[in-house]
C-alpha cells in the first residue's frame, strides 16, 4: 500500500494523499515530485516525468534526473491517464490510520468517506482529536476539563443572572403584545381575502360572457373567410396550371437551343490537359521498417522521371517516433534537359501519397501548392545537384498503413501527381 497524490482529475481527489493498493500506480507517477498527473511524458530510459518537471529538465539541459541520460523531444512519449482509469483503481480509506478497513475502487471512495465511522472531530472542551462516533463517551469519561463549581449567591455572576431573568420577563410581555397584534392583522387579512374572492367571482362571470361572445364572432368570421379563401384558391390554381404549362413548353424550347450551343462550344474547345502521375512500388517493407527502428531513420529515393517536362523523383523517409515509425513523402527536382524552357521557380500544384492495393478510391495523400512556398529554395531551378525534397514529414505511421491494409506482399504503393 503506497500513498500518492494525484492532480488534474477532480477537485475532490486532487492533491490528497491517497493509499493506492496496486504497485502499477508507481510506474505512472513523476519520478521527481511523486505526483500522478493526468498528462505526463515517458523518457527513452523509461522514467516518467510530469509536464512541470519535464519542462524544468529541458531547461537544465534535457537529461533524465535519475540516471542523467540525455534525451531529445522526438524520443519523448506523451502519456495521458484518463479519469476512468483512476476511478477503477483500488484504494484504502483516508481514515485507514484511524482504524477504517475500507478497500475499494476510487469511484466508491468519496461516498464511503462521507459515511465513514472513523472521521474525527476536535473536542470543544479539551481540544483533543476524537472519533465522532466516540465523542459522547469522551465527554462522559475521557474529557480532562474539570466540572465547574457552584458559585456563591452573592457572586457578581448571580446578580447578572437576576438581570437576565428580568430582561426575559420583559421580552415575554412584549412577545404577548406582538401576538395580539398578529391576531388582529390575521382578522383583517381574512376579511380582505373574502372581498377578493367575491370580486374574482364577479369578474370571472363577466369574462366568461365576453369570451362566449367573441367565440361566436370568431366562428362566423372563420366561416366567411373559409368560403372566400376556397373560391380564390381555386382561381389561383387554375391560373398556375396555365402558367406552368406555358413555362414548361418555353423551357423545353430553350433547353434544345442551349444544347445546340453547348455542342458547338464543346467541339471548338481543346480538351483540358490532365495531371501526370508516376508510381513507385517500395518492396521489402518489413525490413525497411525494422532498420528504421534500429537506426532511427531510413531514407529511400525513387528513379528520376520526366513529369510535365520537369526532372523529378520521389523519396520516403521512415523515422522512429518512440515505439512507432512515421512515413514522410517528398518530391525532389533535378537538373533536366528542358530546364531552360521551363518556368522557375517551380509553381505547380502536386500531390504525394500512398495508394491502397484495392485502388485510388482509398488513398492517403498530401497536396502542395508550391506558389505558397516560393521562399523555400526547394523550388528554385536546380544547378549542379538536385534540390532538397519537400512534402509531409509524417504522412502516416507504419501501424496505420499495416492496420488499414496498405501493405500487400510486403510492398507499399507510392505515387506523385503533378497538375499541369
Amino acid at each position: 500500500m503506497v500513498s500518492f497524490r494525484v492532480a488534474g482529475f477532480s477537485d475532490a481527489l486532487d492533491w490528497r494523499p491517497t493509499l493506492f493498493q496496486e504497485p502499477i500506480i508507481a510506474q505512472k507517477t513523476c519520478v521527481l515530485c511523486g505526483v500522478l498527473y493526468k498528462k505526463a511524458v515517458r523518457l527513452p530510459c523509461i522514467h516518467t516525468l510530469c509536464m512541470k518537471c519535464h519542462a524544468q529538465c529541458v531547461d537544465e539541459g534535457s537529461a533524465c534526473p535519475v540516471d542523467q541520460k540525455p534525451f531529445c523531444e522526438d524520443d519523448v512519449e506523451q502519456l495521458e491517464v484518463p479519469l476512468k482509469y483512476i476511478l477503477k483503481r483500488t484504494v484504502a480509506c483516508w481514515n485507514t490510520p484511524k482504524g477504517c478497513s475500507f478497500i475499494g475502487p476510487v469511484a466508491c471512495l468519496l461516498d464511503h468517506y462521507k459515511e465513514c465511522d472513523f472521521n474525527v472531530v476536535p473536542c470543544c472542551l479539551c481540544h483533543s482529536t476524537v472519533l465522532q462516533s466516540d465523542i459522547l463517551e469522551h465527554f462522559k469519561n475521557g474529557c480532562n476539563i474539570p466540572q465547574a463549581t457552584r458559585m456563591p449567591t452573592d457572586n457578581p455572576a448571580t446578580q447578572d443572572l437576576r438581570n437576565v431573568s428580568k430582561a426575559c420577563l420583559e421580552i415575554n410581555r412584549a412577545i404577548g403584545k406582538i401576538s395580539e397584534d398578529i391576531m388582529s392583522l390575521q382578522s383583517s387579512l381574512n376579511r380582505c381575502s373574502e372581498d377578493v374572492k367575491a370580486e374574482g367571482t364577479r369578474c370571472k362571470g363577466q369574462l366568461e360572457a365576453e369570451a362566449s361572445r367573441l367565440t361566436e364572432q370568431l366562428h362566423h368570421l372563420c366561416t366567411v373567410c373559409s368560403i372566400e379563401f376556397t373560391e380564390r384558391l381555386q382561381v389561383l390554381r387554375e391560373a398556375m396550371a396555365v402558367y406552368k404549362k406555358h413555362v414548361s413548353e418555353e423551357l423545353c424550347v430553350q433547353k434544345d437551343k442551349l444544347n445546340e450551343v453547348l455542342n458547338v462550344v464543346r467541339k471548338s474547345l481543346p480538351s483540358p490537359p490532365k495531371p501526370e502521375t508516376i508510381h513507385w512500388y517500395i518492396e521489402h517493407w518489413t525490413d525497411l521498417k525494422n532498420e528504421a527502428l534500429r537506426s532511427g531513420s531510413k531514407t529511400l529515393d525513387s528513379p528520376k522521371r520526366t513529369v510535365c517536362d520537369y526532372s523529378a523523383s520521389q523519396s520516403v523517409k521512415l523515422t522512429r517516433m518512440g515505439r512507432e515509425v512515421g512515413l514522410g513523402c517528398y518530391m525532389h527536382l533535378h537538373p533536366g534537359e528542358h530546364d531552360s524552357q521551363l518556368a522557375w521557380p517551380f509553381s505547380k500544384v502536386y500531390t504525394v501519397g500512398v495508394i491502397h492495393p484495392k485502388g485510388r478510391s482509398n488513398m492517403i495523400s498530401y497536396k502542395v501548392n508550391s506558389d505558397w512556398h516560393q521562399h523555400c529554395g526547394t523550388f528554385l531551378r536546380p544547378k549542379e545537384r538536385s534540390n532538397e525534397g519537400f512534402g509531409p514529414k509524417c504522412l502516416s505511421t507504419a501501424k496505420e498503413l499495416e492496420d488499414d491494409g496498405f501493405i500487400e506482399n510486403d510492398t507499399l504503393h507510392v505515387f506523385l501527381e503533378i497538375e499541369p
